[in-house]
């Protein structure tokens, strides 16, 4: 038994010593292997099926104490979900800026797959993903995308919930103070 274990320890030594010769010998040539969700084409995906399905959308949007909402065909909507589609991070430019890492939140039954920027040098500061744990389809994303420009700061929060709606939240701030709170729901209304 003593000499089983020996030639193990031997095995994974001599393994190592070659793994390590083998990557000495190629150079500093690597492909990048890491796959992050595109979530552009998630969202993509959830027009097509709003639009197979026929659906119309409720459009509240509410900027300080100003409210108003209309009911909307798909093509009303192509400017709020544009946002959405800019946010995807999985191309190889923008990948590189960013790390993941994956949870498992029993109190919603969910994997949350997070992306955050290693510098906030990027406009996508935060993206959060909940995918369910059985049947790994998504139930929600999150973004929060920040940037300035001159003296003002400009946040945008936003938020899928998969086959109901979305939301997007802009909120402008200079020096002097807010400049705008603006909201603007979206909601799927089926046939």
């Amino acid at each position: 038994m003593k000499s089983v274990f020996i030639a193990c320890i031997v095995c994974v030594i001599a393994s190592a010593c070659n793994n390590n010769k083998l990557s000495t010998n190629t150079g500093n040539t690597s492909s990048d292997t890491t796959s992050f969700y595109p979530i552009a084409a998630y969202f993509k995906s959830q027009l097509k099926h709003f639009d197979s399905l026929g659906a119309r959308f409720s459009i509240v949007t509410t900027e300080g104490t100003i409210k108003d909402s209309i009911v909307a065909d798909g093509a009303s909507i192509t400017s709020i979900v544009h946002s959405f589609i800019e946010s995807d991070i999985s191309d190889s430019i923008q990948k590189k800026n960013y790390k993941e890492s994956v949870f498992r939140d029993a109190g919603t039954a969910s994997f949350n797959i997070n992306y955050t920027p290693f510098n906030n040098d990027v406009p996508v500061r935060n993206i959060d993903i909940l995918m369910d744990e059985q049947t790994s389809l998504i139930k929600r994303v999150f973004i929060r995308k920040q940037f300035t420009s001159k003296d003002t700061t400009s946040t945008e929060q936003l938020s899928w919930k998969t086959n109901e709606g979305f939301t997007r939240s802009i909120s402008k701030e200079t020096t002097k103070g807010y400049v705008l709170n603006k909201t603007i729901a979206v909601r799927v209304i089926l046939p």
